[in-house]
């Protein structure tokens, strides 16, 4: 049950909230009025907490929580929430304690050793939450993409070479368990050119533009990397590729204005390096 009433909680955290601000805002004022009806009601004030952070209020929902422990709730959801108020409002000790009893419950949780990985990255201990973020990966029934992100994040800011190796190896491991997945690629690709490893993000990026359904932008990062390279010839031919697949496109999108902005930044780019050859 614990598990289950996490997961429901997790969703309001991860931003999937069918409920617009407005709406949040009718529903505590109808829970409010509901308080001074039933004073002594824990759930209501718990129910209200939620509401509160859902609201991003998240001194009103650490209140509301308090005063439904205070009325008797003391549950592992009251618990859960809680800790994400103490982690919102920066106070990383307080949510740390609290996320500290609840994994002593189930260790395995993955939603509560998310909440850990991401108070241990705040408070820059990027070995505990590089683990973490791994332990979210493991313990999961269903990995996402950002997961492997968070945990190639943690990994490269420990700043240093294991790290560094960590940082790329998840991104492939992600990759390898979740298939082609863009964001994947692209943070590899990110990583390779803050470590200065242009060769191996061209390579990388060649990677992109195979899986890639629109090619013209993946071209004009080719063409960047290329030119950090000082490749300035292949770096022409790139934006010569991406022109082309900018010109193939249907005239309704590539008439829009931004993709006229587009464009131009692409030849202007192309003049730009052919002055440099």
């Amino acid at each position: 049950m614990f598990r289950k009433s996490l997961l429901i909680l997790f969703s309001i955290f991860v931003g999937i909230n069918a409920n617009a601000h407005g709406d949040l805002h009718k529903r505590i004022l109808k829970v409010t009025e509901e308080i001074k009806q039933y004073p002594d009601s824990s759930y209501l004030y718990f129910k209200r907490g939620e509401l509160y952070f859902q609201h991003n209020n998240f001194i009103k929902s650490h209140k509301d929580l308090m005063t439904s422990k205070r009325l008797g709730d003391d549950g592992d959801d009251v618990q859960f929430l809680l800790a994400k108020c103490n982690f919102e409002l920066k106070k990383y000790r307080s949510s740390k304690r609290l996320v500290d009893k609840l994994i002593r419950k189930q260790p395995k949780n993955p939603v509560v050793i998310r909440l850990l990985a991401d108070i241990y990255f705040e408070r820059k201990k990027f070995i505990k939450s590089a683990e973490a973020y791994e332990d979210v990966i493991k313990y999961s029934n269903v990995t996402y993409p950002e997961y492997y992100i968070y945990a190639s994040k943690a990994w490269y800011s420990t700043n240093s070479e294991e790290g560094v190796i960590k940082a790329q190896m998840i991104l492939y491991q992600g990759i390898e368990s979740l298939g082609n997945i863009m964001v994947l690629y692209n943070q590899l690709v990110s990583n390779y050119i803050n470590f200065g490893d242009y060769s191996k993000a061209a390579e990388v990026q060649l990677k992109v533009i195979e899986i890639s359904p629109r090619k013209e932008r993946t071209y004009l990062k080719l063409a960047c990397i290329q030119e950090m390279q000082k490749e300035y010839a292949d770096a022409i031919i790139s934006l010569k590729y991406a022109i082309t697949h900018y010109e193939s496109l249907p005239y309704r999108i590539k008439n829009a204005k931004f993709m006229k902005e587009f464009y131009s930044e692409l030849n202007l780019k192309k003049q730009n390096l052919e002055r440099k050859i």
